[in-house]
This record gives structure tokens, C-alpha cells and sequence, in this order.
């Protein structure tokens, strides 16, 4: 008899050698969040707070294909908008899991949600880095900072995208993901290996000439929907021909 090997992932025990929901750890809880993304944040805003005075009357908010397509005058808002934006997003992400109904599931896979807490702060950080060496020197390339820094959030995504337990929170969740283990982790890999491509593919757009940087990084982005929701209908379909 020759092995199916999207059946042989499943054992007695569960899919996978899964635990059973008696076996989960308990849901994550605020002290086990990573602590990096405050302090981060806390620079941010020291460094906002150093540099206002300094900064100039009007500086780019915005950059469009073509460079800066919009400008703001000095106000504390403008000054504060990145550090109170990455707070917010840092809130965010620690709040969602508590309502995630396979929170505890979650909790096997928290070192992957955690770094992935770490490299969007991160992300946020270079962004207001970027904007706020812009407003100094227009002539800036804050385009070619921001796609190295998204390129490398892809990757990290990916990498860890691979590994991540069942849930509603973090990784490929589509209906048919969160229905089977199985699809669930197949999808979940070929995911995390396309995010990793499309984050290599983003760090040399940065250095193509406008719109072409974009568009390619866009197509890069519908791609791995498109692929990785096609593959997930297709498996389960193949595991479950009777829905």
C-alpha cells in the first residue's frame, strides 16, 4: 500500500502528534510578551523630543512614485505621529490574542508572535528613523529605506510563518486553514517560503528606478495571496472531497 502523505500527518494522538486541548499550555499573558517593542518606542519619543526644536517649519509626509507628494508644518502631532502610531499598533498586537479562540494554541507558537512584535516595531522605528532624516534633507530616499526594511520583515515572517501552531492571530488563516491542522501547516509552510522570496524580491526592488520598485513588490504580494490561497482550497478539497 503506498503512503498518502497528506494522510500519514495524521496520528491517533491527533494531527500531527498535536496535543489535545487538555494538554495546551495556559493562554498567553501580558508578562509574556516581549518587552523590546517599549523600549523601542521609548526612544522614539525621546528622540522626537530632542530633535522638535530643531526640526524645520514644513517637512514630507508622504512619498509617492515620483518623491515627496505632501508636507506638513511643525506641530507636536507631526513630531510624535510615527512613536504614537507604533504604540498603538504594540497595544494592538497585545490585545488581539486574548481574542483569539485557540489563544492556547497560540502559546506554542508565542517566541514566533513575539519576534514577529519585535521586527514590526522595529520596521516602525527605521520608517520614523527615515521620515525624520527626510525632513532634514528632502533629497532623502526614504522609498529605498522603507522597502529594505519591509523586505526584511517579509523574511522574518516567513521564517517563522513555517513552525507556527493553529490560529485565528498569526499566519495563513483562510477557512479551510483553520478547519484542518493539516492544511493548516502545509499551507502555513509554503507560505513562509514565499514570504521569505518576496522578502528578497522586496530588498532589490529598493534599488530599482520608480514605478517598477512598487509594482514589483506589489505583484509579489498578490502572488503569495493568490498561491497560497489556491493551495489551501485545493488540499482541503483533496482531504475532504464530501464538502
Amino acid at each position: 500500500m503506498t503512503s498518502d502523505p497528506l494522510i500519514d500527518d495524521v496520528t491517533p494522538e491527533g494531527v500531527n502528534g498535536a496535543p489535545q486541548p487538555d494538554e495546551l499550555p495556559a493562554p498567553p499573558r501580558l508578562r509574556d510578551y516581549t518587552k523590546l517593542p517599549l523600549l523601542i518606542i521609548a526612544v522614539m519619543f525621546i528622540a522626537a523630543a530632542v530633535l522638535y526644536p530643531s526640526m524645520p517649519e514644513r517637512f514630507p509626509t508622504h512619498w509617492g512614485l515620483n518623491g515627496p507628494d505632501a508636507w506638513s508644518a511643525k506641530s507636536l502631532m507631526s513630531a510624535y505621529f510615527m512613536p504614537l502610531v507604533a504604540l498603538g499598533i504594540y497595544v494592538l498586537l497585545v490585545f488581539v490574542p486574548f481574542l483569539d479562540p485557540k489563544r492556547r494554541s497560540l502559546k506554542m507558537s508565542f517566541r514566533a508572535y513575539n519576534i514577529l512584535l519585535d521586527a514590526i516595531i522595529g520596521m516602525e522605528a527605521v520608517v520614523f528613523a527615515a521620515t525624520t532624516a527626510a525632513a532634514y534633507d528632502n533629497a532623502f530616499d526614504v522609498t529605498k529605506v522603507i522597502l529594505v526594511a519591509v523586505g526584511l520583515l517579509f523574511a522574518v515572517i516567513g521564517n517563522f510563518m513555517t513552525t507556527v501552531k493553529q490560529n485565528w492571530t498569526f499566519g495563513m488563516r483562510v477557512s479551510w486553514t483553520l478547519s484542518d491542522e493539516v492544511v493548516w501547516r502545509k499551507t502555513n509552510r509554503l507560505g513562509g517560503y514565499l514570504f521569505v522570496l518576496a522578502g528578497a524580491v522586496t530588498v532589490v526592488c529598493a534599488f530599482l528606478p520608480s514605478p517598477a520598485n512598487i509594482v514589483i513588490m506589489l505583484g509579489a504580494i498578490f502572488g503569495i495571496v493568490v498561491a497560497t490561497y489556491v493551495y489551501s482550497y485545493l488540499l482541503f478539497r483533496s482531504r475532504h472531497p464530501e464538502a
